[in-house]
């Protein structure tokens, strides 16, 4: 079983970084490897170095990490829940981020949407807090919670499109989810968040295990319950409040990756969690190389690639588990 779970890691990782690098070689100039290559190495010399340094190294990195960030959220958000259906959007952050974003977008304060997003995110994270801590954290609060702060921020997403007709391709483009146009800037802002947040995700994954046991399980093995589980499920949240400010709503990967990550290594969630990260920056920068070279000759947004993938997916894991 080691030497599987092994395999199965080496695999997810060597698959990342040839997708990488070849999503290196896509956009509106196609390049050969040699150009790549070139530019890499001859940094001052090439003259498509700034092509992949300024353009497609941003982008491939702002793809990687939202896709870890949603796919551990989903991971955490599943987990700790104990739903198999939760996502990073069961809580309604993305729902938050979203209205936020597009309320600046209508504003004309184009400059401020992922600053704006994650206020919202958090925003969102901190009513559900308060809301459900006089109920003592239960799950289905919680769960409940998320789907009427969605619903709430949903109308007034709809509102922002029907009052600002002059920007309503701007705020949809965002919501569709993408990462066109993300350069060095967005790499920075995320950078801190992937960098603190999922490495503690890796180390408290082992409490989650003990989370999924129950409530009664986990105290008696001398756990506080409340406080283990808002701390997992801020970590979850500020994953997903930060990738959602650089990137916009991207659906199924923070849903499908856990899930992918569980029927090859099992459920203990210090393989799950490393691997549903892995995974998800494996499906988001598969989904932006279709998008822009398969799909159309023109860009489509990576949220839209990855619901194309991800629905039929998920609904054959429904099926399968149905039929089992």
């Amino acid at each position: 079983m080691k030497n599987k779970n092994t395999l199965i890691f080496t695999i997810s990782i060597l698959m990342l970084l040839a997708i990488s690098f070849i999503s290196l070689l896509f956009g509106s100039k196609p390049l050969n490897i040699s150009n790549v290559f070139d530019a890499i190495f001859n940094y001052s010399s090439s003259r498509y170095s700034f092509i992949v340094f300024e353009y497609r190294i941003p982008r491939l990195l702002i793809a990687m990490m939202v896709g870890m960030s949603l796919a551990i959220a989903g991971a955490i958000f599943q987990g700790v829940l104990r739903n198999s259906l939760a996502s990073t959007d069961v809580l309604g952050i993305g729902k938050g981020a979203g209205f936020f974003a597009c309320l600046v977008i209508s504003l004309n304060l184009k400059s401020s949407i992922s600053i704006a997003a994650m206020i919202g995110g958090l925003m969102v994270g901190i009513i559900i807090y308060l809301l459900t801590k006089k109920t003592n954290f239960k799950n289905t609060s919680i769960v409940v919670m998320g789907i009427a702060m969605s619903a709430l921020f949903d109308a007034g997403i709809q509102y922002l499109n029907i009052s600002n007709s002059a920007n309503v391709q701007t705020i949809l483009l965002w919501l569709t989810g993408s990462v066109w146009g993300r350069y060095w800037d967005e790499v920075q802002i995320l950078i801190p968040y992937v960098a603190i947040f999922i490495p503690l995700a890796i180390i408290f994954a082992n409490k989650i295990d003990i989370l999924s046991l129950g409530d009664k399980v986990a105290i008696n093995l001398g756990e506080n319950v409340n406080f283990l589980r808002v701390g997992l499920l801020l970590i979850g949240i500020i994953l997903t409040a930060s990738s959602v400010s650089v990137s916009g709503t991207i659906g199924f990967v923070g849903l499908i990756a856990p899930h992918i990550a569980k029927n090859l290594v099992g459920y203990k969630h210090r393989l799950v969690i490393p691997l549903s990260g892995l995974i998800g920056a494996n499906l988001l920068v598969i989904s932006d190389i279709i998008g822009r070279t398969i799909i159309s000759p023109m860009e489509i947004p990576v949220g839209i690639v990855t619901a194309i993938i991800g629905a039929p997916y998920f609904l054959y894991l429904l099926l399968r588990k149905k039929a089992n």
